[in-house]
């Protein structure tokens, strides 16, 4: 290629940036997961030098943690709530798993990353506030909130990363799943075997968050 031709290239390629490169990694990380990313990794994708890549960002680790972020923004929560702080811990829950899911093998870095930046701690300020606000004492407040994460980070893993083997809803393959649950003896495997076999993952964590819901309630404050 002739320097008038690497030239036309480079001009035609937008800038490197920290948005470029974590929009890269949230590319690897869909198509190979987590794993898969690395900086020379990235910077074959944007089709560069791995070191150009240290002039927007610190190492790997700043950028799963962007990549974490830019999940998070798409929460599109307000700042406060208004109705019940039920409706509210429901929003929140339901709106963090489709955030989630739009990205099935990021899932781990959105649930598991500590990170403290106004991006991630906004849902959380979220989340206390809706219950801050509606009466719950401030020990509750936190134990519930940790409660609530607690629970979405198993089933949101589990159903991220869960083999069509062993979940879903497909009728042959629920068929086939509940004969071999059917003759595993094991009698109370057998009995449900038929509702055993199939995992509507969405009514899962419904009944998961409505159960914990229920189990707050005992610690509501009394009204009036």
């Amino acid at each position: 290629m002739s320097t008038g031709s690497r030239t036309q290239v480079a001009a035609a390629r937008p800038p490197l940036n920290r948005e470029r490169i974590i929009a890269a990694a949230l590319r690897i990380i869909d198509d190979e997961g987590v794993d898969a990313v690395s900086m020379r990794r990235i910077a074959a994708d944007l089709d560069v030098q791995a070191m150009s890549l240290y002039n927007h960002v610190r190492g790997k680790a700043d950028i799963l943690d962007g990549v974490t972020e830019y999940i998070t923004t798409d929460l599109s929560l307000p700042l406060r709530f208004e109705g019940s702080w039920e409706d509210g811990v429901r929003t929140v829950a339901h709106n963090f798993r489709r955030s989630s899911l739009r990205h099935p093998r990021a899932c781990e870095l959105v649930l598991s990353r500590q990170l403290s930046s106004p991006t991630v701690l906004a849902p959380i300020d979220t989340v206390l506030s809706i219950l801050l606000d509606r009466g719950f004492d401030e020990a509750t407040a936190v134990h519930a909130l940790r409660t609530f994460i607690a629970y979405q980070i198993g089933s949101l893993l589990r159903e991220a990363n869960a083999s069509p083997t062993f979940s879903g809803t497909e009728e042959a393959a629920v068929r086939k799943r509940t004969a071999r649950l059917a003759g595993c003896g094991f009698p109370a495997v057998e009995r449900v075997a038929p509702v055993l076999a199939a995992v509507d993952f969405e009514a899962e964590f419904t009944f998961g968050v409505e159960m914990l819901i229920n189990a707050l309630r005992d610690y509501a404050p009394r009204q009036a």
